[in-house]
């Protein structure tokens, strides 16, 4: 790319982080507050920003290594978002938009087949599927295990004490969280990680930001995009999801990819409230 082409290549691509980060901040966020989750809420937010980013993976197909996105994490994010709609409809969630095959999961498929197509047709040279990603993938998800059990007892302080009459069914619970990290996969990794971690962390850096500075802004701004959370799980708003986003953003500033990170970010979601429900249980 010549210098002069580079300039407007790189406002485009802040115009799609802005609007990532307006998908991600008035919109869900202040639908959050101000209307208390509607319906449509989730869908639209999930929906939009699946496309947007699909559209920043394309317009950077060239140098996607700089933005800690390598052939794993692309294809997690290519295969898991509509795997997502799948897992929903087995566990029964007919009713949600986002459940296969309603109209609004469905939006999520085309938008998956049409960026892996997209790549294809390209012919451009994306990065290998190489051993150390699935090695950092794998260590992505012991680091979420420690994570959840460091955090556990916090996050026991936020369960619902009227969930908590009887013995809980660990076993079926694990159970559960084992599918539940398919479904983090596509919901909260393959959202909020090339986002975080892989766009804004590599945009900030051409700007010349030093990486310590990324850091530390891209869990500040993870942290505001979980403002929501202040009232009615104000320790997972002040100490847990801080937290996880410096721990996130460890793993991608040492890994180089965001596939430790999304394999982190899923497990720390999918057994949070597990491991949490199970210390509240002791605790009485």
């Amino acid at each position: 790319m010549t210098p002069s082409k580079d300039k407007p290549h790189q406002v485009i691509a802040w115009i799609f982080i802005a609007g990532l980060l307006i998908l991600r901040l008035p919109f869900l966020v202040g639908g959050y507050i101000f209307f208390a989750n509607p319906v449509w809420l989730s869908p639209a937010f999930q929906i939009g920003t699946y496309l947007l980013t699909a559209c920043l993976i394309w317009w950077e197909r060239s140098q996607l290594a700089n933005f800690n996105i390598d052939k794993l994490a692309l294809c997690i994010i290519i295969l898991f978002k509509p795997i997502q709609t799948i897992i929903l409809a087995l566990w029964g969630f007919k009713q949600d938009p986002l459940a296969f095959p309603n109209p609004p999961s469905l939006s999520l498929w085309v938008i998956s087949l049409g960026l892996f197509l997209a790549l294809w047709l390209s012919h451009t040279p994306l990065p290998q599927l190489t051993r150390l990603s699935f090695r950092w993938f794998g260590s992505g998800i012991l680091v979420g295990l420690i994570m959840v059990l460091v955090m556990a007892y916090p996050m026991s302080l936020q369960v619902d004490k009227s969930l908590l009459n009887g013995n809980p069914n660990i076993l079926a619970l694990f159970s559960s969280s084992f599918i539940s990290i398919f479904y983090q996969l596509g919901y909260a990794a393959v959202t909020e990680e090339p986002l975080f971690r892989g766009f804004l962390w590599g945009y900030l850096h051409k700007a010349g930001w030093r990486t310590i500075w990324v850091w530390l802004f891209q869990a500040g701004l993870f942290m505001l995009g979980h403002f929501y959370y202040i009232t009615k799980a104000p320790i997972s708003f002040w100490l847990i999801v801080p937290a996880c986003a410096l721990i996130f953003g460890a793993l991608v500033w040492r890994s180089k990819t965001i596939s430790s990170s999304l394999a982190t970010h899923a497990t720390g979601n999918a057994f949070g409230m597990t491991i949490g429900f199970i210390v509240a249980s002791f605790r009485l």
